[in-house]
């Protein structure tokens, strides 16, 4: 019984150590994470973060949103895309709180729908971390450097002609794909690990 439990704590912590170095990974290096067009950008990083919390709940979604949100930070002061996301991702508001919360919201819905039906489980608790950071983090941008800070970082002129527009275009386009995205990886990868899971 003894060595049961310590084999499932260790594996919990290698599944912890594997999901964080491939979010620092997708975090640092160019095009891995991050999908850039324009002044958009779509990120991938939040599908270990989803994929994480579907199979280790609430707490490792959390701690595994921590980790994109200080790697987000950690980038944002070393080596930051442009100077307008050195600025704004250096900031835990809009760089960690969103993505630890939405670790928590993917993983509270997978908890809500566990014993029922993992497949929608995976789908509703993709919908929920995509919406949660990108609703958090552009509406942090919005709110924190508003429309007269934008103008002196140059946001205004961005996308179709103002900031509200930015962030209309990152809900109408970013959300969907990242969405989809999410979906399309996190079912077959959930179910195949937990399968795995079961099988120790």
């Amino acid at each position: 019984m003894a060595n049961n439990t310590t084999f499932k704590k260790n594996l919990y912590l290698a599944q912890i150590a594997i999901f964080s170095a491939l979010i620092i990974v997708m975090t640092f290096v160019p095009y891995l994470g991050y999908i850039n067009y324009g002044f958009l950008s779509i990120t991938l990083i939040h599908i270990p973060v989803i994929v994480g919390a579907c199979l280790m709940g609430v707490r490792t979604g959390a701690a595994l949103g921590g980790v994109w949100g200080v790697s987000c930070i950690i980038k944002a002061v070393l080596a930051p895309p442009s100077p307008l996301e050195g600025i704004i991702f250096r900031n835990p508001l809009i760089a960690l709180i969103p993505r630890v919360l939405m670790g928590m919201a993917a993983g509270f819905v997978m908890y809500l729908l566990k014993n029922k039906s993992k497949t929608l489980g995976s789908v509703l608790a993709s919908i929920a971390g995509c919406l949660t950071n990108t609703a958090l983090v552009m509406g942090g941008i919005y709110l924190i450097y508003g429309e007269k800070y934008g103008e002196q970082l140059n946001i205004s002129s961005i996308s179709f002609g103002g900031l509200t527009n930015y962030i209309l275009a990152a809900f109408g386009i970013n959300a969907v794909i990242e969405i989809a995205v999410a979906i399309i990886i996190t079912i077959p990868v959930v179910k195949a690990l937990n399968k795995k899971m079961l099988d120790k």
